[in-house]
């Protein structure tokens, strides 16, 4: 196979990142906007020892999964990669999904365990409640942007589909304030300007907090907090300071509180959490409230169990889980996610749940040694995984089940096969978090081996 090569390719099945997958003599071929079951002309644009790229001349037979996508960027965006595909056909290829990484990197019987259907979303647009955009200046005029797919290049949009209304319009809104006022807008190729990022968190009774993150200090910015607190919804207002030439992240390590309330209080269940601007937190709440009701329920709690929430973020599983448990006890790295999950503690007046900084994979063989037994781990970790050091902590102990919350089928997979040297699967309930996008959460429900009634026997 040899690039600008054409050819009639049929696409299978669907990729992790939202493109269609074929087959030419043996070679997987990735094409960007296809779906299982067409056929494409295709372009080859890239190849490798084991795959290729290509891109799509034309579409010689159509899926009736097929649509048009909504948004004006789609074609330009790298926000979404599905949105041409009917949502209830995009439930499936998410499961789907799951099934294959499980194939891929296990040797697990998928037949031995359920694999339920995806569980969908209520809010297919409009579900998310965190925007945290760079700024560009064009003409006179300032922009947020997304950034363009498999590039550095910014896109800049008026709106965001899957984004919540008001965080839209915020963001035209400030940046029409911030051109009155005259604050320039970063430019990465001089290194140069004050505002690099508008990031703006929303709850579900749109209340809004709004942080402007800067490469340079400007004394406007005071005066633009003020303007922007008096738009509707708006509650607080942050300044950040970033400026690294080099770094991809958002935040800096300097945030200042400039006006309003200091956060916004999000509801899920009967349980309130406070959101600050660099807090981490579901970007779909409707959906995490599904989500949670999901862990509580393959946690199988009756007030007598104590529980170990790993990788615990602010205590968003471990305080919804609390109410159903004698005992959670939370186990995070990040030290300020520790302080906010104990003072969202607090705020529910939660006295059964305590939260502890530390690497999880350390502090449960220390616990477990000092007597301090657990019936359940509930564990949530970023998209790399568990780790092993964890994993062999886990397998080190006897806890009867585990309920292991994954935004990553493949990591999911790979860690299962690991922990199935002393657990059982027993069900993953895919949930659809980011509808438009090919991402899925899971809930894996598993239970020691030698608990099972099957062994006791």
């Amino acid at each position: 196979m040899k690039e600008k090569e054409q050819f009639i390719l049929d696409i299978k099945r669907l990729g992790i990142n939202g493109e269609g997958i074929g087959f030419y003599n043996k070679l997987a071929v990735f094409v960007d906007g296809a779906i299982p079951g067409e056929g494409h002309e295709v372009c080859v644009t890239k190849c490798e020892s084991k795959m290729a790229f290509a891109e799509s001349v034309g579409i010689k037979t159509v899926s009736k999964a097929r649509k048009e996508a909504e948004c004006p960027y789609y074609s330009s965006c790298g926000g979404c990669a599905v949105m041409h595909i009917q949502y209830v056909t995009m439930l499936k290829y998410k499961r789907d999904l799951l099934i294959e990484a499980l194939n891929r990197y296990t040797r697990l019987e998928t037949r031995s365990f359920e694999i339920r259907s995806t569980v969908p979303s209520e809010h297919i647009l409009g579900y998310r409640n965190k925007s945290q955009l760079p700024v560009k200046k064009l003409g006179k005029t300032t922009k947020v942007c997304m950034i363009k797919a498999k590039s550095n290049e910014l896109v800049p949009i008026d709106s965001c589909l899957v984004t919540n209304p008001l965080i839209n319009e915020l963001n035209t809104k400030i940046l029409e304030i911030a051109d009155e006022l005259g604050i320039s807008s970063y430019v990465p190729k001089f290194t140069r300007g004050v505002l690099r990022y508008l990031v703006i968190r929303v709850n579900k009774k749109n209340e809004a907090l709004v942080c402007f993150v800067c490469f340079e200090k400007n004394k406007k910015i005071y005066e633009l907090a003020q303007r922007v607190m008096m738009l509707e919804g708006v509650k607080g207002v942050y300044e950040n300071f970033n400026d690294s030439k080099k770094t991809s992240a958002i935040f800096g390590n300097v945030t200042n509180h400039l006006a309003g309330n200091p956060y916004i209080v999000e509801t899920l269940g009967n349980i309130e959490y406070q959101i600050y601007p660099t807090t981490f937190f579901q970007l779909n709440s409707y959906q995490a409230e599904v989500m949670y009701d999901i862990v509580l329920k393959c946690c199988k709690l009756s007030r007598q169990e104590r529980v170990l929430d790993a990788y615990c973020g602010v205590g968003a599983i471990g305080l919804y889980l609390a109410k159903m448990a004698k005992e959670v006890i939370g186990i995070e790295y990040n030290k300020d996610s520790v302080l906010a999950a104990n003072e969202n503690a607090k705020l529910n007046k939660i006295k059964n749940a305590k939260f502890y900084q530390g690497d999880a994979s350390l502090l449960l063989p220390k616990m477990i040694k000092n007597g301090t037994d657990f019936d359940v781990i509930v564990c949530d970790p970023p998209r790399v995984g568990l780790g092993k050091a964890f994993i062999e902590a886990i397998l080190s102990t006897e806890v009867k089940r585990l309920v292991y919350v994954s935004c990553n089928p493949a990591t999911l997979a790979k860690d299962l096969e690991l922990l199935s040297e002393k657990y059982m699967v027993n069900s993953i309930t895919p949930v659809d978090m980011f509808p438009q996008t090919p991402l899925v959460e899971c809930v894996a429900q598993l239970t020691h081996i030698e608990s099972t009634p099957a062994k006791n026997k």
